[in-house]
């Protein structure tokens, strides 16, 4: 399933829940794990500090420049220290990676060495915004090519997968990642179809489908046909069954192009209060 997990940590209480998430994962799955840490190459930037410095009556930007880099070096080690601590304790194995670069980019470079990838719902800042997804995640979910696991910062050892189902390509992907995790997991399973009235017939065959595809698997699902829009019904259901974790798709049938995440995984991602595995490519 994933033989090599990416954990990105910026030492912030959300990266920590994806820590602990990524290391359950690694335990319970036997995979690899990579932790990585990336310095903001905006921070090191010649004018940015330069104005910085000059704007506060600063020494001279050369000399703050190289305490700046020395400070950022020693706060990575830091970091990538504490998840490695967090991995020993749990016996498993990682390789830590400090880079310096745009997160963004960095991240995807470094996400085709994994099967998933592994990041906090909110990071440093969180507290100036915590009822908006951290933009840095959502600017690497889009551009991701793999799955993507995206947790808030309490973390909880998953007992009961919640899986949304529209007959997409995408959500089909979903699908067979939720019930081969709940397989291995050994979770309780809910599958979640969303219709509109005038699309009931078509939605029931689908969740019939699906549910005839977990029995075929020796998992005999909770499934429920909810008559609201996918995003309400995706949150709704997975409170109603207690889900710790939500697998679905990563673009649904509204899509305009792929680098534009659906309208509704957009959603989903920003408001869930438990992690959202995102299946895509698999």
């Amino acid at each position: 399933m994933f033989k090599t997990i990416l954990v990105g940590t910026d030492g912030s209480a959300g990266a920590e829940a994806a820590i602990q998430y990524a290391v359950w994962l690694a335990r319970r799955l036997q995979a690899r794990l990579i932790v990585i840490h990336v310095t903001d190459i905006r921070i090191l930037e010649g004018p940015l500090l330069a104005d910085v410095a000059g704007a506060v009556g600063a020494q001279p930007y050369p000399a703050m420049l190289a305490q700046v880099k020395e400070f950022q070096s020693g706060r990575a080690t830091e970091i990538l220290e504490a998840a490695t601590e967090s991995c020993q304790k749990q016996n498993v194995p990682c390789e830590t990676v400090h880079e310096t670069g745009s997160l963004v980019h960095t991240m995807l470079e470094c996400e085709q060495r994994a099967d998933l990838v592994v990041l906090g719902q909110r990071g440093e800042h969180a507290q100036w915004h915590r009822d908006m997804l951290g933009s840095l995640v959502e600017r690497i979910v889009r551009g991701s090519t793999k799955p993507c696991l995206v947790v808030p910062e309490k973390y909880r050892i998953p007992q009961k997968v919640l899986i949304a189902h529209d007959g997409s390509v995408e959500s089909t992907k979903a699908l067979k990642l939720g019930l081969n995790l709940a397989t291995t997991l050994k979770t309780g399973v809910t599958l979640v179809t969303a219709c509109q009235s005038e699309q009931a017939d078509m939605s029931a065959r689908i969740l019939q489908d699906a549910h005839e595809l977990a029995l075929a698997r020796d998992i005999k699902p909770r499934a429920q046909l909810v008559h609201d829009n996918a995003e309400n019904a995706i949150l709704h259901e997975a409170a109603a069954a207690e889900a710790d974790l939500i697998v679905m798709g990563a673009y649904g049938r509204t899509r305009i192009r792929e680098w534009i995440l659906g309208s509704t995984t957009s959603h989903v991602l920003r408001k869930a209060t438990v992690p959202v595995l995102l299946a895509r490519g698999l």
